[in-house]
């Protein structure tokens, strides 16, 4: 099987949403895109919460619930929280 990623992008301590604000972020300039492509993406929420993916879809996501997607789904190039004061964490695997 080849190699779809070529590393991992997440959080490194619990982190609190501020509202419409991006939560993925801004590559370096190195990177050959001008965000993040993420071809596997694991979101966890404490609170309830309504995020946005990919700047479209907007999705309810109840506490704890969480929300992920694998290699077979679209990827991630934007998710943000609508809320302000949602606990949470992320990993994902960049392409």
């Amino acid at each position: 099987m080849a190699r779809l990623g070529s590393g991992y992008l997440g959080t490194d301590t619990l982190k609190t949403s501020t509202a419409m604000q991006e939560i993925l972020p801004t590559p370096p300039s190195s990177y050959q895109y001008k965000k993040y492509n993420l071809y596997k993406f694991s979101f966890m929420n404490q609170q309830d919460c309504t995020v946005i993916v990919n700047g479209a879809t907007t999705l309810f996501i109840l506490a704890g619930q969480g929300f992920e997607i694998t290699e077979i789904d679209q990827p991630i190039n934007s998710f943000v929280v609508k809320e302000s004061g949602i606990t949470y964490t992320y990993i994902g695997g960049v392409y």
